[in-house]
């Protein structure tokens, strides 16, 4: 019984926490500032902003109307926020519909960059995976062919590291993002599938029970990665609202302070959306850990045998994963199982 209240009391901090940093504290902001600054005299002036002000009076003296209005909104599109995560996230991965046409610059950008650093070890990569699905389905293995592409991804690999260092761009072109923010994700996600062949959509939940079993710290600091995250984007997202509101009612209604305010809104959405983006990557350096670490547990929860090389364990996590996604049960038969 206390095992299950202490389980319940984590889930609800954790959720109180998440709602507090991703939804309230960034909503708070928004309102705040339209409130008490974009929308309020001397930048506006007319009858229609002077709603905020009257939509509540002080609670026992001890907040204003005005106060109370902006704790009370908050609150609200707080709640209306936190369900249209997946949505921000998207958003700013650059995977929303049109996002490649109307990002097209940052897009052509970030393809040129592909091409010269990831390119050619994407192409050498495919190569040799189209070599070993032969001799998967029976084709004679060729050890000078193999060895030769190995020599060559082991070069290109070299020459790519004396370029850049850190990885920020996926080698899979299908998955490039016109924006850092949807490169780092995308690197994170394609991390155990270039490596070990798993597809992480998939196999992500199974990794975190088996991380949980073996290294619960690993996982509380995953989660507590993701909290920041979510924060430094909402916030990203937030503050380029400002930035825009801003700038059409500087426009609109020229002024001094209202423009340098604006300015202030721009510093800080480039300063949460480089955290966020610095975030997302420290996450990923996280995750990859657990699936280093623990992804074999889960062949073990299965009942299936640990592959013997790297080449052989990524069919065995092809076919366990048709076998999820698809239900048939001849993918699962065709991998060896433990002797129990």
């Amino acid at each position: 019984m206390g095992d299950l209240s202490s389980f319940v009391e984590g889930i609800v901090g954790q959720l109180g926490r998440s709602f507090f940093l991703n939804g309230f504290l960034p909503m708070l902001l928004l309102v705040a500032a339209n409130q008490f600054i974009i929308l309020a005299p001397p930048y506006v002036a007319g009858p229609l902003f002077t709603l905020f002000p009257t939509l509540s009076a002080p609670w026992l003296g001890l907040f204003s109307g005005e106060m109370m209005t902006a704790v009370v909104i908050a609150l609200v599109l707080g709640f209306v926020v936190m369900p249209l995560g997946g949505f921000i996230t998207r958003l700013f991965e650059g995977l929303f519909p049109g996002a490649k046409v109307l990002l097209s610059p940052l897009y052509i950008a970030r393809a040129s960059q592909h091409r010269k650093l990831y390119g050619l070890i994407a192409a050498k990569r495919g190569e040799r995976l189209a070599m070993l699905a032969q001799v998967e389905n029976g084709a004679e293995y060729n050890s000078d062919a193999d060895f030769q592409l190995q020599g060559v991804l082991d070069h290109l690999h070299s020459q790519q590291e004396a370029k850049q260092t850190i990885q920020t761009l996926p080698y899979n072109i299908k998955r490039l993002s016109p924006t850092m923010y949807g490169n780092a994700w995308a690197v994170m996600e394609e991390y155990p599938l270039v490596r070990y062949g798993i597809d992480s959509m998939v196999f992500w939940p199974y990794v975190r029970v088996a991380t949980g079993k073996e290294n619960d710290a690993l996982l509380g600091q995953i989660d507590n990665q993701k909290v920041l995250v979510d924060f430094a984007t909402h916030l990203s997202l937030v503050l380029g609202i400002l930035t825009l509101e801003g700038i059409v009612w500087t426009v609109l209604h020229p002024d001094l302070r209202l423009g340098l305010l604006t300015l202030v809104a721009l510093v800080f959405w480039f300063v949460f959306y480089q955290s966020a983006v610095s975030y997302v990557r420290t996450m990923g350096l996280l995750i990859n850990q657990a699936f280093d670490l623990y992804r074999l547990n889960v062949l073990d929860m299965f009942d299936i045998k640990r592959p013997e090389t790297l080449d052989d364990e990524y069919w065995t996590w092809n076919r366990l994963a048709a076998f999820i996604r698809r239900g048939e049960p001849f993918y699962f038969d065709m991998l060896d199982r433990t002797e129990k």
